[in-house]
């Protein structure tokens, strides 16, 4: 079984890391030995350890808190280079998005992963057979969900409609900004996303309520017309030729129930110890214990990051951790840009049905990266 939570992991980004780390810190003076050991990061540390000693399986705790150190202190550093930041980020949201959403399209048409060179990026091995492998079904076909390189069709979603969403705050709107712009829709649909879908198309067409102070009368009146008459085309063929099981199906049938059981199992972690925590990272370690009594468990964390981080870390450590992000976070300019504001309300919306901003490596260095540019 393919469940990878309990692995400690290195990636090859966390080699990068460490040389990216070397380079800043060698003559920071900010970041020297001395000025570290102070009151607030002992008590951040202590709070570390109880959690730590609590925990199930301490070392799946320590490897997580590790993740969290590295995570908080690369949010500081690309807060500091933010400038050079979205300078690099022109180059590479492009690689990003076209890279991912081929590959996607790619496993789509095959019905399964490419391999070779894309096994080195993260691809997995994976075929429409597989067990577990997610599904859809379009005009009564089966169709391979995409993964790109990554562990998900919804990490997969959720990473590129928030890139989709920062790409559209350029002000340069030539052929490359396109290229990106419908590229990135594409990987959004072949990802079989439903709950990414519905924030896709609300953004495509109500965007101007959010981005524009006085959206145009007619503007407004021509889109209602078009989404109305999109809407009444497909209610159309659907009635006419297909059943609408055979026009738009195949997810699986039981995800909602599975998300709920996990969200009572949640609470139920919550009420042992919700000042602590029961351990960063131990949420999966622990499901078979609280999941006695139900027909089945799912080998998942539960899809809330907010309930999540409150099982694992506790309310103390969700409050030090954010008191790290308040003191990073500039939130008067923050507060100002309202397209940031739309950026945090998705990356909030996503995280209140799924796990992946903190849990999977590309969705997480994505939410560092946001926040420290944002």
């Amino acid at each position: 079984m393919r469940v990878d939570y309990l692995s400690p992991t290195l990636y090859l980004v966390d080699i990068f890391w460490i040389v990216w780390m070397g380079s800043r810190l060698r003559g920071n003076d900010k970041f020297k030995l001395k000025k570290l050991v102070n009151f607030e990061n002992l008590i951040f540390l202590l709070l570390i350890g109880v959690n730590v000693i609590v925990a199930g399986n301490r070392w799946v705790a320590v490897y997580r808190w590790v993740r969290i150190i590295q995570w908080i202190v690369s949010l500081k550093f690309i807060k500091l280079e933010s400038y050079k930041v979205k300078e690099y980020l022109k180059i590479i949201i492009p690689i990003w998005v076209i890279t991912e959403s081929l590959l996607g399209l790619a496993q789509v048409l095959n019905g399964g992963s490419i391999g070779g060179i894309w096994y080195w990026i993260g691809e997995r091995r994976f075929s429409f057979s597989s067990i577990g492998i997610a599904q859809m079904s379009m005009f009564g076909e089966g169709l391979l969900r995409a993964y790109g390189s990554f562990s998900h069709p919804n990490s997969l979603a959720g990473f590129l409609l928030i890139v989709w969403v920062y790409w559209q705050k350029n002000k340069v709107r030539n052929i490359n900004y396109w290229i990106v712009y419908w590229m990135a829709i594409l990987g959004i649909m072949v990802s079989g996303s439903r709950w990414i879908w519905g924030i896709t198309f609300v953004i495509f067409n109500l965007k101007f309520f959010i981005f524009n102070r006085k959206p145009k009368v007619k503007e407004i009146f021509g889109k209602v017309l078009v989404g109305a008459g999109l809407v009444a085309i497909i209610l159309g063929v659907v009635s006419t030729n297909y059943r609408l099981g055979d026009f738009f199906a195949g997810w699986d049938s039981d995800s909602l129930n599975k998300r709920k059981t996990l969200f009572v199992v949640g609470i139920k972690m919550v009420k042992e110890n919700p000042l602590l925590g029961i351990g960063a990272g131990n949420f999966v370690a622990k499901l078979p214990k609280f999941s006695i009594g139900n027909s089945f468990f799912w080998l998942q964390p539960v899809h809330n990051i907010f309930l999540l981080a409150w099982v694992e870390i506790g309310l103390l450590g969700i409050m030090a951790i954010g008191y790290k992000l308040v003191k990073c976070l500039e939130y008067p300019k923050l507060i100002k840009n309202k397209k940031n504001w739309v950026i945090l309300g998705l990356i909030v919306m996503t995280g209140m049905v799924d796990h992946y901003w903190l849990t999977l490596p590309q969705n997480s260095w994505l939410l560092a990266v946001i926040l420290g540019i944002i």
